[in-house]
């Protein structure tokens, strides 16, 4: 049986490892990018832990082993905790192994067994060295350090000033700021007046035409989204501001900051001037998240991502979340590009394969190069019929051009699946340009709050027509898909580019969307 000394050693050993494993889960969950070196030491102390609890719980069973009458309160107390840390331990292994979409209890279950774990090797070793211990084994120089030592210890911890994290530029300081509401509405929703001021930290080229922009949060913003979600930013160019909306491509997981991944559009205003002009310390002020293009790991247990192009940047967001949390989630990919030049992230795209245990993924080339070996052509039944399986139980999740998402959503139906599973994000088409000729006044559109009125232009939509007449209304997307802008219509019709962003709820009672909706004579709405 082991000796005093060398259960407290094991004892000194045994907790020691279970403050390391806590100080690493605190490291990792500090980092912004997946720690793996920091992972691997955890799982490792992590075994070594189990294995010392083990032999000492087997030598702590043969002290009362055969005792027939009860046990010393100390001993109760002792076995009681040694009992409670078996659970404990089964619970941390089964979240970390085969439920990561709970991995936020892990840093809580940590601390519980290294406090568990400090007062099961405290108890008994104070104890014994209590019992050996006399006063004149004392010498007077160790009782004066000791209190000194808690004296410095405590003095530290009060006197010591907050570690003030540095922030990013001293000229701008990075806060949540609140934009006040203009007097002219209300706001259904306050929280989308909410904007972040980002600042540009890290550019990547991702391929000829694209890059990806790493844009550092404010400290303490709140901000979090879901995977899929995009924000609204207000980029100034050529001294005007102009409104753009860009997927997060990176993972929710990542707090300090946030990434998106633009594609160089041939005349387009602020893709041309952030692939050619984007610079380190830029700024720029965003609005959201945004969008109901969302993946939900509770729900989607199978999804399939049809991507075109630079479609695959909520793709990406989805996927970085579920390799992060380590999610047993069925994935299958289906890439379109014109050129294998034009595959955004794909180096990023095969190390995913290996780190995401369901992952297969496919890359169609409509224009393959002529020692292009992959899938060609465009979307067809058969092409997915031959890489998804269980279509029927498959969540999908389109988003591309609208060529694409239109020719998806027709094979998809012919397969009878029902729209409930077919998710789409549009990244918009620039709408053609309106001949003198269209711009005529269809009717007059009345604002019921504010008891304003104007002329309705026939080419305008009631966004268009308010922002003319200086009227608010809140607004995100543009594109009809993340709700945002939504109003009730009191009299007259609104005819409307798409209804995607609109729950079922808000259809029944007469809700349009105000970015997409172009009135049809006479209309009166409640803003």
């Amino acid at each position: 049986m082991l000796g005093l000394t060398g259960g407290v050693s094991l004892g000194i050993l045994f907790v020691a490892i279970a403050g390391g494993n806590v100080w690493s889960m605190l490291r990792a969950s500090r980092r912004s990018q997946r720690p793996s070196s920091l992972l691997r030491l955890h799982r490792f102390g992590g075994y070594l832990f189990i294995t010392l609890f083990c032999v000492m719980f087997f030598y702590m069973n043969l002290r009362v082993l055969g005792v027939r009458h009860g046990l010393p309160i100390a001993t109760t107390v002792h076995s009681s905790l040694a009992f409670l840390l078996v659970p404990l331990l089964l619970v941390k292994v089964l979240v970390a192994r085969h439920y990561k979409q709970y991995s936020g209890a892990l840093l809580a279950l940590g601390l519980a067994i290294f406090t568990i774990s400090f007062l099961l090797v405290s108890i008994p070793s104070f104890l014994l060295l209590w019992a050996s211990v006399t006063v004149e084994s004392v010498p007077p120089g160790f009782s004066i350090s000791v209190i000194g030592l808690l004296v410095l210890v405590l003095g530290t911890l009060v006197l010591r000033r907050p570690v003030a994290i540095p922030s990013v530029s001293d000229a701008q300081h990075l806060t949540t700021v609140l934009t006040p509401p203009p007097a002219s509405g209300t706001l259904s929703q306050p929280e989308l007046n909410k904007s972040l001021l980002l600042l540009l930290s890290r550019i990547k080229h991702q391929t000829h035409d694209t890059k990806t922009l790493r844009f550092l949060l404010p400290q303490g913003n709140g901000f979090d989204h879901r995977p899929g979600q995009f924000l609204t930013f207000n980029w100034i160019v050529g001294g005007k501001t102009i409104t753009r909306c860009y997927s997060i491509c990176s993972s929710p997981l990542q707090k300090g900051h946030l990434e998106i991944t633009v594609k160089g559009i041939e005349g387009g205003c602020v893709s041309g001037f952030l692939n050619r002009n984007a610079h380190l310390g830029l700024t720029v002020q965003a609005r959201g998240p945004s969008g109901r293009f969302c993946f939900d790991e509770s729900r989607h247990t199978k999804i399939v991502l049809i991507a075109g192009g630079s479609g695959i940047t909520p793709m990406m967001g989805m996927l970085r979340y579920i390799d992060d949390l380590g999610l047993a989630t069925d994935v299958t990919l289906i890439y379109f590009v014109r050129t294998i030049r034009d595959i955004i992230f794909a180096t990023e795209l095969a190390g995913l394969r290996a780190s995401i245990r369901n992952f297969h993924y496919v890359i169609v080339a409509s224009t393959p190069d002529p020692d292009w070996k992959g899938a060609s052509g465009h979307l067809s039944r058969e092409l997915l019929e031959n890489n998804v399986g269980h279509l029927l139980f498959s969540t999908f999740f389109l988003c591309g051009p609208r060529g694409l998402m239109e020719s998806a959503r027709k094979i998809l139906n012919s397969l009878e699946i029902p729209d409930a599973q077919i998710l789409w994000e549009s990244f918009g088409e620039k709408p053609a340009p309106f001949t003198a000729e269209s711009e005529k006044i269809a009717g007059t559109l009345v604002f019921a709050r504010t008891r304003r009125s104007c002329s309705i232009l026939s080419t305008r939509t009631v966004l268009e027509t308010a922002e003319a007449n200086g009227i608010f209304m809140p607004f995100s997307c543009r594109r009809g898909q993340c709700g945002t802008c939504a109003v009730r219509t009191l009299n007259g019709i609104v005819r409307m580019e798409t209804e995607d962003g609109l729950t079922a709820d808000q259809k029944e009672g007469g809700y349009i969307l105000a970015c997409v909706g172009r009135p049809e004579g006479n209309v009166t709405v409640d803003s």
